[in-house]
């Protein structure tokens, strides 16, 4: 029998060989783990609720603190933050968050990246700055469908998904943290518009209880605006003249009837 002899170099490109079959396979599994969708009935919101701007009014003529549902909170995120397919054929189209008192909120969602659609779900915490009701959102254990994501990986996809994103911003600050403000603002004409914006806000399970702004403070101020505007002060003048014509009338008419 004649034995054979296997250079160095054939050794190696065997074993490299080998390698790139296991990656291969490794990389399908991968694919195939982050494709799968389960948990569509999680991310879908399914009891509409536009009610939060109404309980917000309610709750913050003075500060106070004020519970907003899951429902709420979750119709809102979807109608302002999620949205269509970008240019980029990158972003976010469905979020749903659910609360729970003393433990991390879980955030199940569908996004999308240059075409490629992917269920995600994990666990979340937040913080709410006062000074500027910004919200900063702290994600964790992290699955891509059924595939676990490390933190780095996180790290770099919510660069990418979130990356021109009008509302919602990756902070460098802090690895896999979200920004975004939780404010609201009714338009009016001449002035700055009325702001209602978070200041304080906890979980508790199925909802969440906020504190904003003071209305009743923002509501003077805006008035004070509206008055030192033009349009504002030509209001209050013509309805003064208004007022001063009205009374020189009832002299008018009382002397009139005084001299019959």
């Amino acid at each position: 029998m004649v034995k054979r002899k296997f250079s160095v170099g054939k050794c190696i490109g065997l074993l490299v060989g080998l390698l790139l079959v296991a990656a291969l396979i490794l990389a399908g599994i991968a694919y195939r783990l982050a494709t799968q969708d389960r948990i569509q009935e999680q991310y879908t919101l399914k009891n509409a609720d536009e009610g939060i701007t109404l309980t917000a009014v309610k709750g913050s003529f003075f500060g106070r603190n004020f519970e907003i549902s899951e429902d709420q909170v979750n119709t809102f995120i979807n109608k302002r933050f999620c949205n269509k397919q970008r240019g980029d054929n990158s972003g976010v189209d469905h979020v749903m968050i659910y609360f729970h008192e003393d433990q991390p909120c879980e955030v199940y969602g569908h996004a999308f990246h240059k075409g490629f659609a992917f269920a995600f779900r994990c666990k979340a915490t937040f913080d709410v700055n006062p000074a500027d009701y910004g919200v900063s959102v702290r994600l964790y254990d992290a699955y891509m469908g059924e595939l676990a994501i490390p933190e780095q990986m996180l790290d770099l996809m919510l660069q990418r998904i979130l990356e021109g994103s009008e509302h919602v911003h990756y902070s460098g600050s802090r690895s896999a943290n979200v920004l975004f403000t939780a404010e609201y603002t009714i338009e009016i004409p001449h002035t700055d518009g009325l702001t209602i914006g978070v200041k304080e806000a906890y979980s508790k399970d199925g909802a969440l209880v906020c504190r904003t702004n003071s209305l009743t403070g923002e509501a003077l101020r805006t008035a004070k605006e509206y008055l030192q505007s033009k349009e504002g002060w030509d209001s209050v003048t013509d309805a003064v003249d208004d007022v001063k014509d009205r009374i020189k009338d009832k002299i008018h008419n009382w002397l009139s009837d005084e001299d019959e």
